[in-house]
């Protein structure tokens, strides 16, 4: 601890009931007050003095504070809607990353490195090894990453997608769906607490298909996937419950995402002035969807508000906020606040090309142990 900050707090037991407080116990009462501080506060309020930089720069503290949404990873769209490493920009648009974009902490014998998936703070990467493609795994708010094994299902037509929540686990999980074109037929999974792979032929029936850029996310201990027709797709960890909810549009145009403890499911209609619809899943045991809010994109861009793109489509939605994410052809990412209406421009990558973003949740803490980094290091 800062010697200064000691003396601060030696001042102020001194002054109140020595009996009772100690410099211990305000240490104690600080760090679990300022635990449930979101990590952007924490490093604002380094600022305030030299004591206040040592206790908000404590480690620990930093592995327990909350975090949310910081900024999105992006790149020009490609075929298989990957990013390559090195962009990034924040929620406001400017200042510095909070994470290292260009994922530096990587060994230089990795080419050609795309960014596939993000989950909580963790990102599934591919890179080229000689002739081979490979994934690993990291975290570029530690810098610590993993390559995964190889696996035939890597050789076969699949989507790859990341499933991690360091409030339920500090392990992670890979999901590989393995398909005959769009069609899945088993799903093969990575688990960073056995170091191996597990696949099960698909518990979703014979029609199930699952477009090359689906979208997940990991909710309730359950993976949920869009698919071609109007339906979620889901999975528990163990491979034992499957499971379809219908939605009441198709999904594979849509985009799915948790916020305030619900899930989302956001829409464009490219028939109907791309109208931007959002829904909610407030039941999560029963399969009603409930509309939220609804919009059209001449009201979206209206004058004073932002250019006038041809289309626009769904990019993320806030965890903790009436707040929805829309790119446009333009490249632009823009936030629309459900409540006031208002949107945002957040960043304008350049004109004439079309961008994809993936949505960035800094998470400090410990995910693999250091006998598993070790291991890591030699595949």
């Amino acid at each position: 601890m800062d010697e200064r900050f000691r003396n601060m707090l030696l001042a102020a037991a001194a002054a109140a009931d020595s009996s009772v407080l100690t410099v211990d116990l305000i240490v104690e009462i600080l760090s679990r007050v300022l635990s449930r501080v979101r990590y952007s506060s924490l490093c604002r309020f380094k600022c305030v003095s030299k004591s206040w930089l040592a206790l908000c720069s404590d480690p620990g503290l930093r592995r327990k504070s909350r975090q949310t949404l910081s900024g999105f990873f992006y790149g020009p769209v490609n075929f298989s809607q990957t990013i390559n490493s090195g962009r990034f920009t924040n929620m406001s648009g400017r200042g510095r990353p909070m994470v290292d974009p260009s994922l530096s902490f990587l060994p230089s014998s990795f080419k050609s490195i795309q960014i596939i998936h993000s989950s909580n703070g963790l990102l599934l990467c591919g890179y080229a090894n000689k002739y081979e493609w490979q994934y690993l795994v990291c975290n570029p708010a530690t810098g610590k990453w993993i390559v995964l094994p190889e696996t035939d299902a890597m050789r076969a037509m699949h989507t790859a997608r990341l499933c991690f929540d360091p409030a339920v686990s500090s392990h992670f999980r890979v999901f590989l769906l393995v398909k005959d074109k769009l069609q899945v037929t088993g799903l093969q999974f990575y688990s960073s607490k056995t170091g191996s792979w597990t696949y099960r032929h698909s518990g979703w029936g014979d029609n199930c298909r699952v477009h090359e850029d689906a979208k997940s996310v990991f909710f309730n201990g359950i993976m949920h996937f869009t698919t071609c027709g109007s339906s979620l797709v889901t999975v528990d960890m163990e491979l034992n419950r499957w499971r379809k909810i219908p939605t009441p549009h198709p999904t594979n145009t849509s985009f799915i995402g948790l916020s305030q403890g619900h899930l989302y499911l956001l829409r464009c209609d490219y028939d109907n002035d791309y109208r931007l619809s959002v829904c909610v899943l407030e039941d999560y045991g029963g399969e009603e969807w409930v509309l939220k809010h609804s919009v059209s994109k001449s009201e979206l861009c209206e004058p004073r508000q932002l250019r006038s793109p041809r289309c626009i489509a769904p990019a993320a939605i806030h965890p903790e906020r009436n707040l929805v994410f829309v790119t446009g052809e333009h490249g632009d990412i823009v936030s629309y606040d459900l409540d006031s209406r208002i949107m945002r421009t957040i960043f304008s990558p350049g004109p004439y090309k079309a961008y994809t973003y993936q949505p960035s949740i800094p998470c400090f803490s410990e995910w693999l142990s250091d006998e598993s980094l070790a291991t890591s290091l030699l595949v």
